[in-house]
């Protein structure tokens, strides 16, 4: 059995690459979180087999794969009235329209000060 830690293999794996991408990927994975409060996923997962066939195996092969799962934020809904012919409308078919105006007061040009 090998002495050497999990961690340093990780480093090894590709030159460094598959622990920058599980870095920059597991960095992306909290800040998803922390933005929708909910959770994700991040899965490493490596393949070992051997080079050659037989008992004398003195060389390996290790490929990775690396699957993130990110939170989905809530996207939110709205709602519709359905019209008498079916069709959806925002506005309530039986409630008329307001016809709204500007309602605020100019504001005097000339003030007089009292003696």
């Amino acid at each position: 059995m090998s002495n050497k830690s999990f961690a340093v293999t990780l480093q090894d794996l590709r030159d460094g690459r598959v622990n920058a991408e599980l870095s920059k990927v597991f960095g992306e994975l909290i800040d998803s979180v922390k933005a929708t409060g909910k959770g994700g996923e991040v899965t490493l997962k490596l393949k070992v087999k051997p080079t050659g066939r037989g008992q004398d195996v003195d060389k390996i092969f290790i490929a990775d794969a690396i699957t993130v799962t990110m939170p989905k934020p809530d996207r939110g809904e709205d709602v519709f009235w359905l019209t008498e012919d079916g069709e959806l409308s925002r506005n309530h078919p039986r409630q008329g329209n307001l016809e709204l105006r500007d309602a605020s007061q100019p504001a005097p040009i000339n003030f007089k000060e009292a003696k």
